[in-house]
């Protein structure tokens, strides 16, 4: 195993036990945290064991393992900010539901306080 693989398996590791930790301490999602598990897991099992890299390098099709793995990277990557990017529009659609909602509630308190005092 090579230096750089080896590093990447410790990093990994090192990785996952982060991920556990900001878990229990409710600062990370369930659904976050399975997915960067499975993340560091994938990548201490490509590091460790070559023959897996090998196998996936000759079905893929790729001239050196190095860019199988910058593929799967910046194919992970796209699929995260796809992720995030319907997120961050469920959320967007949710805030103005909300204030469309407190907008309408305070205009009713507005009017009641109008009927009171006239």
């Amino acid at each position: 195993m090579s230096r750089a693989l080896e590093l990447a398996a410790i990093a990994s590791v090192v990785i996952a036990v982060w991920v556990l930790y900001l878990f229990r301490k409710k600062r990370l999602k369930e659904d976050h945290a399975i997915l960067w598990i499975f993340v560091s897991l994938s990548i201490v099992i490509l590091s460790t064991w070559g023959d897996v890299l090998s196998t996936i390098n000759r079905l893929v099709g790729a001239e050196n393992p190095a860019d199988l793995i910058q593929a799967a990277f910046i194919a992970f990557l796209l699929l995260i900010c796809i992720y995030y990017s319907v997120r961050i529009s469920e959320l967007t659609e949710q805030n103005r539901k909300l204030s469309q909602e407190i907008g309408m509630l305070k205009s009713q308190i507005d009017d009641g306080k109008m009927e009171r005092d006239g």
